[in-house]
């Protein structure tokens, strides 16, 4: 029994069409693992969650449900070597009806490819998303350091499955210019070549004009099949290209060298990464090595690509060049497809997909300023109750979602903890504001900004992706403190007239005029006290607080340090914007000290 959140409609019972399907693609149990919206790592680690759940209910076949604009490399290609690497080696690929970018490289992983109608595939190209939203191109310096891995993986997924490498290599990159050519001895048996193989083929430049694939994502998927407006004849039809085994032949022949597994780049541009790309391959090419002394052996079909930027294929397209082997609209026409007597469909858990959410930018970015702000209740206000446990929630819910995507390792849970403790280590309990407190709200930031780099950036902290989430970081870091002290400054402004905060805070006894806060002794005065006044605190200066001078209760900042509350303190200077005060003596035989009390505002 399959474990899954919505199982289709699927139960065991006799399969008349299963006697016709091909023993490699049937199976009587069905996986449907759906991998909808943008790819990221919560994406790649819920992906191996349900192959493994598919895998211990003895699923015989696993179909991806593909419906995506693509993601992460990262996240790409270890979605890419979990489904090469499955125990469960029927794996098919259902683009059903987008699969782009990271989408359209997971499809070729697999060993087969359908499409639902209409549907479209393609445009890979490697791409810089900001957190912000919107795309931008990346540098050229970056790109080929992106594009070895990304074409080593396509070019592995085209030999395994029989797909024309170049063609998969202009799902990739632009600048790929290519044309068909069929064999004239093996009709059906094309290819897509370049510029330089059609002059060693034809002897002419090769001919230009309206190429067959469009490049870059359409506004709105075309439909295809009958009643469309075909271009290109059924893979069926004689004349028409013959569709790609989703398996190579058992007795096929290699027509390069035996053993070749270098990297066959379609275009000049990708000359200078061939030679890392060809390290990664491990499946030797089938793909043959033609020069001039095949002129006359193979005749020109059509114009593929202008290579003015990466391919989107069509469902009908995909079918024509050989890369979908069938036409699937409904999970009935599934299920005939594959054969099946029972299917289930295996989606990310709640849990998984709220992770997904708090783990957005803005989300981290509102979390973080609540917690400041939580937090500076907190130290102004203790024992009000809500603010701590406003702060506690939005602290597990910032470091939450990074452990449970790798993003967050224990020193940088540790530093949090420690870092907070010091802070309120020295404003409690240490007077004034020195050392412990400053190395607390490093490690507290410290602690925070390690949570946006994937493992802390400990294994490649000099890394140009490392230093890419530390800079991410550390922007919204600085936006969400700016924010909190904009925050912070209105709060203690408004403290008493805030509809909710005023409930929770304990009223002054002592009536006062104007606003007070921590902040409050930077506002003007009510008028100027002479110095050397004396009088005592009424709140702890920290530096700023309350004293009450005679019959008034003014706000003051200390010249230095903290002052408890109760302490009898005198008036260095003042003016219309602050008085500042400092620890004054104790007079021999004087009253005992009022009783010390902190007043909350």
């Amino acid at each position: 029994m399959f474990l899954c959140l919505a199982p289709s409609v699927a139960r065991a019972q006799p399969n008349p069409a299963s006697s016709s399907v091909p023993a490699y693609r049937q199976a009587d149990n069905v996986a449907i693992i759906t991998i909808r919206g943008e790819i990221n790592d919560i994406t790649a680690s819920s992906v191996d969650r349900r192959i493994a759940d598919a895998v211990s209910a003895g699923a015989g076949a696993i179909v991806f449900e593909l419906d995506t604009p693509g993601g992460e490399i990262g996240a790409v290609l270890h979605i890419c070597t979990s489904i090469k690497q499955s125990p469960i080696p029927n794996t098919v690929a259902w683009v059903h009806p987008k699969a782009y970018s990271g989408g359209a490289i997971i499809a070729l992983a697999c060993r087969e490819i359908i499409t639902s109608v209409p549907a479209a595939m393609g445009d890979a190209l490697p791409i810089a998303a900001s957190p912000l939203g919107g795309a931008q191109s990346i540098p050229d310096d970056l790109r080929k350091k992106l594009l070895p891995p990304l074409l080593s993986e396509v070019t592995d997924s085209a030999r395994r499955a029989g797909y024309d490498e170049y063609l998969v290599q202009a799902i990739i990159i632009d600048g790929i210019r290519l044309w068909q050519v069929e064999s004239l001895s093996e009709p059906g048996r094309r290819y897509c070549i370049s510029a330089d193989e059609y002059r060693l083929l034809f002897g002419t430049e090769p001919p230009e004009g309206k190429p067959l694939l469009s490049t870059g994502r359409p506004d709105s998927l075309r439909p295809a099949g009958p009643g469309a407006d075909s271009k290109l004849p059924d893979p069926g039809q004689p004349g028409a290209a013959v569709p790609a085994s989703p398996q190579p032949s058992p007795g096929a022949t290699p027509e390069t060298p035996a053993g070749s597994k270098e990297f066959r780049p379609a275009s000049d541009r990708l000359a200078d990464i061939a030679r890392s790309t060809s390290t990664e391959l491990d499946i030797a090419t089938r793909r043959p090595v033609f020069s001039s002394d095949d002129k006359g052996k193979w005749k020109f079909v059509r114009y593929v690509t202008d290579g003015t930027g990466p391919i989107v294929m069509t469902a009908e397209e995909l079918r024509y060049f050989g890369f979908a082997s069938a036409t699937i609209r409904n999970d009935q026409e599934l299920r005939a497809f594959l054969g099946a007597k029972n299917m289930a469909r295996l989606h990310q858990s709640w849990s998984e997909s709220l992770v997904n959410i708090m783990n957005h930018p803005f989300i981290r970015y509102g979390l973080m300023v609540i917690f400041l702000l939580s937090m500076f209740i907190v130290m102004t206000h203790p024992g009000v109750i809500v603010p701590e446990l406003v702060a506690l929630i939005s602290l597990v819910a910032l470091l939450a979602p990074p452990m449970l995507v790798g993003m967050a390792n224990w020193w940088e849970i540790a530093a949090i903890i420690i870092g907070i403790c010091m802070i309120f280590l020295e404003i409690f309990v240490i007077p004034g504001f020195g050392v412990v407190g400053i190395l607390g709200l490093l490690l507290l930031f410290g602690g925070l900004l390690g949570t946006f780099v994937p493992g802390g950036g400990g294994l490649f902290p000099t890394s140009e992706a490392a230093q890419k989430d530390l800079l991410y970081g550390v922007a919204s870091m600085l936006l969400a403190i700016i924010t909190s002290v904009a925050g912070m400054y209105y709060l203690s402004k408004h403290f008493g007239s805030l509809p909710v905060v005023s409930r929770l805070i304990l009223k002054d006894p002592v009536p006062s005029d104007g606003d007070a806060g921590l902040l409050a002794a930077m506002g003007p005065a009510d008028g100027e006290i002479p110095a050397g006044a004396e009088g005592h605190t009424v709140t702890p200066l920290r530096p700023a607080g309350r004293v009450q001078i005679g019959e008034r209760i003014i706000d003051v900042v200390a010249d230095m340090g903290y002052i408890a509350v109760g302490k009898r303190v005198r008036v260095v200077k003042s003016d219309e914007f602050r008085t500042v005060v400092e620890l004054a003596p104790e007079p021999r035989n004087s009253p005992a000290a009022p009783p010390d009390r902190e007043t909350t505002v």
